[in-house]
C-alpha cells in the first residue's frame, strides 16, 4: 500500500516536471503562427525588436519578417 502510493506520487511529480519542461522550450512563430520547438544550441532564425529576440520557425517565415529600417 505505501509502494504504490509513493510510486503514484513520484509519477504525478515526474509528469508537472515535463509538462513545465516542454512548455518553456516551444515558441510561436510570429509570422506562420505555427509552435515549433526553441532549441538554441542548434541555428534558429532570429531577429532583434528593439531588445527583445523573435524567433522563426523557417528561413521562409524570416525572410517575410517586416523590415525595421523601411519606416524611417
Amino acid at each position: 500500500m505505501l509502494h504504490t502510493k509513493i510510486i503514484k506520487q513520484y509519477l504525478e511529480e515526474e509528469q508537472q516536471m515535463n509538462t513545465s519542461v516542454f512548455k518553456g522550450l516551444t515558441v510561436t512563430c510570429p509570422i506562420c503562427g505555427r509552435e515549433f520547438g526553441c532549441n538554441k544550441t542548434y541555428h534558429v532564425y532570429t531577429a532583434l525588436v528593439g531588445r527583445k529576440r523573435q524567433y522563426y520557425c523557417s528561413y521562409s517565415c524570416y525572410k517575410q519578417r517586416p523590415n525595421p529600417k523601411e519606416k524611417r
